[in-house]
């Protein structure tokens, strides 16, 4: 019986292969930091009671998939909440916004997951594995996560070595 936890060689060997043209996790979470701190500040800019606060702080995970069994590495962002939602009058000016912010990162494809009055919740991804989610219902919520990439000290040809 076939399991999707299993993966054979060539799949891990070409994880392990698109990891190699990919940005180093330090600076792929970099970026995220930078598209997410943007967010907020457009965000507020709207919409100025939107306050954020650190809700969940940042955590090194590994990967998923055929990516569990490279040597790589991914960072969920802290989750970024505010007390007051984001009104609905002002709803569509952020979305807007955070889809050109993330746009310009790689970000363009978007899932809409609900869009109703006083609850959204949209996904911004890109086909490298980074995403973007933010939401409002109670408060107002935006998190991310970098795909799975390797460290720099990690990446093939830092100690001379090709790694998967």
């Amino acid at each position: 019986m076939e399991s999707p936890y299993n993966h054979s060689d060539a799949e891990i060997d070409r994880a392990a292969e698109l990891m190699c043209d990919l940005p180093a996790l330090e600076e792929t979470e970099a970026t995220m930091v930078a598209v997410i701190e943007e967010i907020k500040d457009v965000a507020s800019g709207i919409s100025p009671a939107l306050q954020w606060e650190e809700a969940r702080p940042r955590r090194a995970e590994g990967c998923g998939g055929a990516f569990a069994s490279t040597d790589g590495s991914s960072v969920r962002m802290p989750l970024w909440g505010s007390q007051a939602p984001i009104p609905d009058a002002d709803w569509p000016a952020i979305l807007d916004a955070v889809r050109g912010i993330a746009a310009r990162a790689g970000l363009a494809d978007v899932t809409v997951r609900v869009d109703r009055p006083g609850d959204h919740d949209v996904v911004l991804a890109g086909g490298n594995g980074n995403r973007i989610q933010i939401g409002s219902k109670v408060a107002a919520s935006i998190t991310g996560e970098t795909g799975c990439r390797y460290k720099a000290e990690r990446m093939p040809g830092a100690n001379g070595d090709r790694i998967r």
